[in-house]
C-alpha cells in the first residue's frame, strides 16, 4: 500500500479523490484534485484493445462546483447506506425520495461547470490506489487517492491510437 505508515499522501505524489461516479475495475469518472485543483476526471476507453486505458480527461472545476460534487456524492452515499441496509429499493437510485430534488440540482450544477470549461480539457495518466485498507472489496465507495502523471503517446491530448473518450 503506497500510503502506509506515517507518510503523507501528498509526499508520495497522491492527491485526494472526492467522488467516484463510475467504477469498473477502478475509478472511471468523478472528481479529484490535479496539482491541488479540483477537476472532473473521465477515463479514456481504448477501442483498439477493447479496454479502459490509464489516460483520463481532466476538466478544472471551481470551489463552488466541488462543494456541489461533494454534496451530490454525500446524497448518493446516504441512499447507498439505506439500500445496503434494506431501507430503500433500487427504484429510488441514486437518491432517496427526500433528497432527489437536491441531488438533481447538484448534478446539474456539476454538469454545467464541466460543459462551460470543456475548452480547458487536459489529459493525464492516473494511478488510483485505496487510501487505507478496508475490510471489504474495493469499489466506488472505497477511500481512493490518485497520482497523476503526464500521458505518454503521440495522440491529441495524450491519447494513443484506439483511445476514445467514454
Amino acid at each position: 500500500m503506497p500510503a502506509s505508515g506515517n507518510a503523507n499522501i501528498s509526499e508520495l505524489g497522491y492527491e485526494p479523490v472526492f467522488t467516484v461516479y463510475d467504477y469498473h475495475d477502478g475509478p472511471r469518472s468523478g472528481v479529484a484534485n490535479f496539482h491541488g485543483i479540483p477537476h472532473s476526471y473521465e477515463c479514456v476507453f481504448n477501442e483498439k484493445s477493447d479496454d479502459y486505458s490509464d489516460v483520463f480527461v481532466l476538466i478544472p472545476i471551481g470551489q463552488k462546483d466541488l462543494e456541489s460534487a461533494i454534496e451530490n456524492w454525500e446524497i448518493f452515499l446516504r441512499w447507498r447506506k439505506a439500500f445496503d441496509s434494506g431501507q430503500v429499493t433500487l427504484e429510488e437510485h441514486p437518491a432517496m425520495t427526500h433528497d432527489k430534488n437536491r441531488y438533481l440540482q447538484t448534478k446539474l450544477a456539476i454538469d454545467e461547470a464541466i460543459v462551460s470549461r470543456r475548452k480547458e480539457t487536459i489529459s493525464a495518466r492516473g494511478e488510483f490506489e485505496v487510501l487505507q485498507e478496508v475490510n471489504r472489496p474495493r469499489d466506488a465507495l472505497s477511500p481512493w487517492m490518485v497520482r497523476w502523471s503526464e500521458p505518454i503517446g503521440g495522440g491529441p491530448k495524450g491519447t494513443t491510437e484506439g483511445d476514445k473518450k467514454l
